[in-house]
């Protein structure tokens, strides 16, 4: 620690000032006292030089000493780093040409490299430079003063060496976008200062150590899109400066720590794409910060906590899509006011659709489909959603007719309701707004005719309806904009009993 032990030096020479300052102030006090007393004060400012010679020279050795001592130090990391770049298959990387040992030259100034004030490296931001290597003769223990590492998005292959948890000035560490295999080292536990840690897009396997929930000033931990298995430990409720949050597309299993439900700073949530299991904990509804939360593609089962509608800072995304939830869906999600897409297909949701999500006045994405839902479309849907841009509600047992308020979403471009019990005419207008692009309705029990208005639809590419089995493929014809279509975009109302109306061409 150069810098510290350098102020250590100036400390003792301000105090080498101080105490030559006090000797002449009691020299004077001696002189006024013993005025008359000629030869005892020469004897006196004969002794006089020697008091200021012997702290002199002891501070000028230890100030020479403490610079030799410096420069020493920046060449001992300069070579460290250096033999570490010898190890990569790539050496003569043109990002690193700047790496040579030179005399006299200091590390502080290669690429990537940057130095405290006491000329000892604390960064290091190799992001992005094409290296090829290992982290085995990375030198950890040459570089104890790094605070800062990003060496993301390179080949970097192997292990994680234990000998990281010696970096514990370490605030900011970055390996995503790798190739490193191999358990994250436990040792990770001991860099206390830490505030990131990234280590997603690697090959990392083995389960998420306990240790990191000692990582009590973290606050951005992503683990994603590794091959990390077992349990999430529970232990990452500890980590009450959390804000950012990614475990998606590993092999996690088990169920979620209801301990995550102290994670009161938590923003962004994304589990997705692993095996969780059980059901989602009703703690979750104590992160009034969370923005986003992805739980999707996992085997999560049970109801869908009516505390998710605390949530009320979601602006983004609720995904759930892709699990075991059963039971109805809470009206309580009609509070999340801001969201823009409620993403719940691929489940055994039963019941009606709630007539309060027509409160999701900023939603743009609803997907229901795949699911038990009974019932009619509530009218809320059509009066209120007025930034709805997709409407998925396919593959349920709904009923009824759709209703006439669908034509009010001016901004709606894909609507799909095909495998339902939909029953009725087509509701006039669907195409009003003239941004409709897909419209599937096959598969249900509609009759009467194709609404005039779609045929003038120009910006419709596709319309597909089937209903009854007993009728063969009919193709209804073109709008002008349809003539240069291939047989793929085909309008067709197959197996239907709609009966067509004839477009003029």
């Amino acid at each position: 620690m150069k810098y510290y032990k350098l102020m250590r030096c100036i400390c003792f020479f301000s105090a080498y000032v101080s105490f030559l300052s006090d000797i002449k102030h009691f020299e004077q006090n001696l002189e006024l006292k013993h005025c008359k007393e000629t030869e005892t004060m020469v004897s006196l400012s004969i002794g006089k030089p020697s008091l200021f010679i012997i702290p002199l020279v002891v501070v000028l050795l230890t100030i020479f000493f403490c610079f030799l001592e410096s420069a020493s130090a920046s060449a001992e990391e300069a070579a460290a780093l250096f033999k570490w770049k010898a190890s990569f298959s790539n050496m003569d990387n043109p990002f690193l040409t700047s790496w040579t040992l030179q005399p006299n030259a200091s590390p502080c100034s290669w690429y990537g490299v940057s130095c405290n004030n006491g000329s000892k490296i604390n960064s290091l931001e190799l992001g992005e430079v094409f290296t090829n290597g290992t982290l085995d003769n990375f030198p950890f223990s040459s570089l104890r003063n790094l605070e800062y590492v990003d060496m993301s998005d390179n080949q970097f292959s192997g292990s994680i060496p234990p000998q990281i948890g010696n970096l514990s000035k370490l605030v900011y560490l970055d390996l995503q976008g790798n190739a490193l295999s191999y358990e994250i080292p436990r040792e990770i536990g001991r860099l206390k200062n830490l505030r990131t840690l990234y280590l997603s897009d690697n090959a990392l396997n083995g389960s998420i150590p306990e240790e990191i929930g000692q990582l009590r000033l973290l606050s951005d931990l992503t683990l994603a899109d590794n091959y990390l298995d077992g349990p999430i430990p529970a232990s990452l409720g500890n980590l009450k400066s959390l804000a950012y949050l990614e475990l998606n597309g590993n092999l996690l299993s088990g169920p979620i720590p209801p301990e995550f439900g102290n994670l009161h700073n938590l923003v962004q949530v994304y589990m997705d794409t692993n095996y969780l299991s059980g059901p989602i904990p009703p703690s979750f509804g104590n992160l009034n910060k969370l923005e986003v939360l992805y739980l999707s593609s996992n085997d999560l089962s049970g109801p869908i906590p009516p505390e998710i509608g605390n949530l009320t800072s979601l602006h983004d995304t609720l995904s759930l899509f892709e699990n075991n939830l059963s039971g109805s869906i809470p009206p309580s999600l009609a509070n999340l006011s801001n969201l823009t897409r409620l993403c719940l297909y691929n489940n055994q949701l039963s019941g009606s659709i709630p007539k309060e999500l027509g409160n999701l006045k900023a939603l743009e994405d609803l997907d229901l489909s795949e699911n038990l839902l009974s019932g009619s479309i509530p009218s809320t849907v059509g009066k209120n959603l007025s930034n709805l841009q997709y409407l998925y509600l396919p593959g349920n047992n709904l009923s009824g007719p759709i209703p006439q308020e669908v034509a009010n979403l001016t901004k709606l471009t894909y609507m799909t309701m095909a495998k339902n019990h939909f029953s009725g005419h087509l509701p006039q207008g669907l195409c009003q707004s003239g941004v409709l692009q897909y419209l599937f309705v096959k598969e249900n029990m509609l009759t009467g005719s194709i609404p005039r208005d779609l045929k003038n639809c120009t910006s419709l590419l596709l319309l597909v309806g089937t209903n009854s089995p007993e009728n063969s493929l009919r193709c209804l014809g073109y709008t002008q904009n349809w003539k240069s279509w291939n047989l793929a975009t085909t309008i067709s109302m197959a197996n239907s009993r709609q009966t067509g109306v004839d477009v003029q061409t």
